[in-house]
């Protein structure tokens, strides 16, 4: 793709992605518009990291007559496909790609792709310790927080990128393809952005839609919807599952990882060897250590990571004890499903910390976990009400309303007694109170850590 002199416009500065895709475009000499909703005072730390770059700004909106004039659009994940300005756009035929299709056409490098509803970002991370014990160069992102066009265009053909990819990068790609494409689970999510399941269903099966039959879909067994995605790929399909033993493909007996790819199983690890505990946490090993072994990794090098690797931050993350009480951050459970699973690690008792954003989710399964597992619920943010309502159809009459985490916290404190276990778990997104996830469980840190020193 020739960008020299091309008018692009950037649609969505937030974030790393906007202001990464400025710097790239820069570089291959096009001429770039940026164009978001927010105000230049919203955009101050994204604007400040681009002094050295020359680009046209149009904030607070997008002006038609300047962004219809663009050769090529180049959206950010978080903005809508569907938003007017882009549908004016296609009707013109401009072209319009997402960061990582962009990323990808200037390619030449091995790509593992991830994805899934839950454990994307902790199967990432593990695949890509797994990796820096390669003799390449190995380059972690996505939409674990580092965007693709930093490294993919800049690595050599046998290097190695390792990308968590989100359904809203998906929803825009045309050759995007992953030699590896590995998918974890499908469960009802962003509903609020899909519209409804089945476009969510689409738009993480397009991972797979470009693959040849030289490359290879990994794909969760015990997922019926996950399973299906075989048939929608050219790829060879390698499968891994908890609770079956497979013909071929990776696979727990008897409290064992087998991988079986050669038609030899054979033991790579006893599964309390592992240090990520869960069985969330025991699915996103089973799709790392598939996709390791398809990338030739040795199982020593596989084993010594799963003894050390203890996780990743925001994801049952153990922050504190105070009074015999033992609080864990799970501000990445962004979704019912995710915090059902966080729930089901503990047998202690608990109080959970939950609520935020609506995204479109039904809480009525995460209800039956709650009335059967937790001790006091304390809720927050926007979807309180409807937890709420959820838990009380139940007969469950142990909840709380609060204003803030430092308030959750607070309340947990007088709640709780020795022994017992304060999770911050919110099944929803951050957006209703906070940027990010990431900032929601900063909060929760900083609040268990003021609680430890009074």
């Amino acid at each position: 793709m020739k960008l020299k002199d091309k008018l692009v416009t950037v649609v969505g500065l937030g974030k790393r992605t906007g202001v990464e895709v400025v710097k790239f475009l820069d570089q291959k000499g096009a001429k770039i518009i940026v164009t978001d909703t927010k105000t230049k005072a919203e955009l101050m730390i994204e604007l400040s990291r681009l002094e050295d770059y020359q680009f046209k700004l149009d904030l607070g909106g997008h002006t038609e007559e300047l962004i219809l004039k663009s050769d090529l659009i180049v959206i950010s994940p978080g903005v809508p496909y569907d938003i007017p300005i882009l549908k004016q756009a296609r009707d013109k035929g401009i072209k319009i790609m997402s960061e990582i299709e962009l990323a990808y056409s200037f390619s030449t490098t091995s790509l593992v792709a991830i994805t899934g509803t839950n454990g994307k970002t902790t199967t990432t991370t593990l695949l890509g310790e797994i990796c820096s014990k390669l003799d390449r160069q190995v380059a972690v992102g996505g939409n674990i927080g580092r965007p693709l066009i930093k490294d993919l265009p800049d690595l050599k053909r046998d290097d190695l990128a390792i990308a968590e990819i989100s359904s809203f990068q998906l929803e825009e790609i045309t050759d995007f393809k992953p030699d590896i494409g590995l998918i974890l689970n499908i469960t009802p999510d962003h509903l609020d952005r899909h519209g409804t399941f089945e476009e969510y269903i689409k738009a993480k099966r397009r991972l797979l839609s470009n693959q040849t039959e030289q490359d290879y879909a990994v794909l969760n067994y015990d997922d019926q919807l996950v399973r299906e995605f075989a048939d929608y790929t050219a790829a060879e399909t390698l499968f891994f599952s908890q609770k079956t033993e497979l013909d071929r493909g990776v696979y727990i007996k008897n409290g064992e990882i087998i991988a079986n790819l050669t038609g030899q199983p054979e033991k790579i690890i006893a599964t309390d060897e592992i240090r990520i505990k869960g069985p969330h946490n025991l699915e996103n090993t089973l799709g790392a250590v598939t996709t390791s072994l398809l990338l030739g990794i040795r199982k020593e090098i596989i084993v010594e990571t799963l003894h050390q690797f203890g996780g990743v931050d925001h994801r049952i993350e153990s922050v504190g004890v105070v009074n015999g009480v033992e609080y864990i951050n799970d501000s990445k459970g962004t979704n019912p499903v995710a915090a059902t699973k966080a729930v089901e690690t503990f047998k202690q008792p608990l109080i959970l910390i939950a609520g935020g954003k609506d995204k479109g989710s039904d809480f009525s399964k995460f209800a039956e976990v709650i009335v059967d597992q937790v001790k006091e619920l304390i809720l927050l943010g926007e979807t309180a009400p409807q937890i709420e309502q959820a838990v009380k159809k139940l007969g469950y009459q142990a909840t709380n309303n609060v204003d803030s985490i430092e308030e959750a916290v607070d309340l947990a404190d007088k709640l709780a007694v020795k022994g017992d276990v304060v999770l911050l778990s919110p099944a929803c997104a951050s957006w209703d109170m906070y940027n990010n996830y990431k900032e929601r469980g900063e909060e929760f840190r900083g609040t268990v850590k003021k609680l430890r020193r009074e």
